[in-house]
């Protein structure tokens, strides 16, 4: 049986690989000698022909799960494509002394030089309980800084904050961690890790959409020409408080999107027609120009989006040609979309 870890899914955690119904600890292990301890957020996975680890697993504990007094709060935005992560440190160990904060370091060190053949994959865990954990994403390292914490007797306590980007793959195969591990083998690997590795660029989950070669995400649009709240809600209204791609409903959710940026068209930032009602993932990828809609209302694709999210391909990729229909109160100038398509190469 291919196992994978996927994710969003939870896998059984027993604490030890020879329960036959731990889904973490003994599959990782599976065909090796030797797996991942179960000790400590971050882990590593041995390889037989270095030093360097095949893999890191970090796992971060939600509040109440951990079995110690952490004071660091991690980031896991899995929907936005990227995790924020504490290192090991603790008032009776420093930071630049922990032996698995220097794993960690030094991958970041490895992908900063460009020698990124050299860079274990890292996956992200979360435990939302005891005996579970939820798998975050495969991520590479973006960038690190020195943050302190202070105590409750007032001493400042360095630690890192590792900064990673989740690679636009829903599933990791284990069978490839296994081949890390024994022969340093990436044949299994997902192709976007292969790609990370030969070209350095990030493919970011869950849009797909390429980071820039500084490691930055393109910036959407600005917020310096604001919209009244008033007009807001009149557009909310007008679409039914609903997605126009998708329906979802849930007000904390959906997003303004403007056909033309307010930014560069600030004269139509409250135009009724410049503007529709999207959910924010839906609106993150329009402003990214990962998709359009023509003057037809007609959703079109951009060729080079190869969503993983299976949400993003039903309802987007797989949706390429055909019509949105809006509310009888509600539409989009046709040539504000014109405008906006003409922009577009792959238009």
């Amino acid at each position: 049986m291919q196992r994978a870890f996927r994710v969003g899914e939870t896998y059984r955690d027993t604490g030890s690989f020879r329960n036959a119904e731990d889904q973490f600890l003994r599959w990782i292990r599976g065909p090796l000698s030797s797996g991942i301890r179960n000790t400590g957020g971050i882990r590593d996975l041995g390889a037989n022909r270095s030093e360097i680890p095949a893999a890191l697993f970090l796992i971060s504990n939600d509040a109440g799960i951990s079995q110690h007094d952490d004071p660091w709060e991690d980031t896991l935005a899995v929907n936005a494509g990227y995790v924020s992560y504490w290192g090991d440190a603790k008032k009776d160990l420093r930071y630049d002394e922990s032996a698995q904060n220097r794993k960690i370091k030094d991958a970041f060190d490895r992908a900063a030089s460009g020698r990124r053949e050299e860079v274990p994959p890292v996956l992200v865990f979360r435990k939302p309980e005891s005996g579970v954990v939820e798998f975050c994403g495969l991520c590479v390292p973006d960038h690190l800084e020195v943050r302190a914490y202070q105590d409750h007797s007032g001493e400042q306590i360095p630690n890192y904050h590792f900064h990673f980007s989740i690679l636009n793959t829903q599933a990791v195969p284990v069978s490839w961690l296994h081949r890390r591990a024994q022969a340093n083998d990436d044949d299994q690997a997902p192709e976007v890790w292969k790609q990370w590795v030969r070209e350095g660029k990030v493919s970011q989950w869950p849009t797909g959409e390429l980071l820039d070669t500084e490691g930055e995400i393109r910036r959407y649009e600005t917020t310096e020409t604001t919209v009244s709240e008033a007009f807001r809600e009149k557009t909310f209204e007008r679409y039914g408080h609903a997605c126009a791609m998708t329906g979802i409903r849930e007000g904390a959710l959906l997003d303004l999107a403007h056909i033309l940026p307010r930014s560069q068209h600030p004269d139509l930032a409250e135009h009724a027609e410049n503007v529709l009602v999207l959910n924010s993932l839906h609106h993150r990828a329009f402003d990214a120009a990962l998709f359009t809609v023509d003057s037809e209302y007609r959703i079109r694709t951009s060729p080079s989006f190869e969503p993983a999210h299976p949400f993003l391909r039903e309802t987007i990729v797989e949706r390429e040609g055909n019509q949105l229909s809006f509310p009888t109160n509600a539409q989009i100038h046709p040539e504000f979309l014109e405008e906006l398509n003409a922009g577009l190469s792959w238009m």
